[in-house]
């Protein structure tokens, strides 16, 4: 079994578009070595990530990402043990598009977890971010 989390958040107005590709370099580096995989999108409104990995590092990243001042107004999407990944490689994405930006905002207006219905529109966004 593998925890999968997932959760939108909003960048702080202050932070540059330049940090982002530091992050993502952090990010791989870090989870290689915790064994995570998962997927971090952001849209220049919003970001979104899937973890997914051993039960003890994904909640100890959640934690680190629950407690970066980078972002705002965090919602939990999915917290939940799983025998299937769906992102069995760390990927990135950047996503700009009208029907992403308004997706995230009615999830973290709900605020509340995703039914499966969700996860299936979730998983379609985060991946066709990395066909970008």
């Amino acid at each position: 079994m593998i925890r999968r989390m997932a959760y939108i958040s909003q960048p702080r107005p202050d932070l540059p578009a330049s940090a982002i590709p530091r992050i993502v370099t952090v990010a791989r580096k870090n989870n290689a070595r915790d064994g995570l995989n998962g997927v971090l999108v952001y849209t220049g409104a919003d970001f979104a990530q899937v973890i997914e990995g051993p039960d003890a590092s994904a909640v100890a990243l959640w934690l680190r990402v629950a407690a970066d001042a980078r972002h705002q107004e965090i919602s939990i999407l999915v917290n939940e043990t799983t025998d299937r990944p769906w992102f069995t490689d760390w990927r990135m994405g950047y996503i700009f598009n009208d029907e992403t930006t308004r997706q995230f905002g009615v999830w973290r207006a709900r605020r509340r977890r995703l039914d499966e219905a969700d996860h299936v529109e979730l998983r379609r966004l985060l991946a066709s971010a990395d066909s970008m």
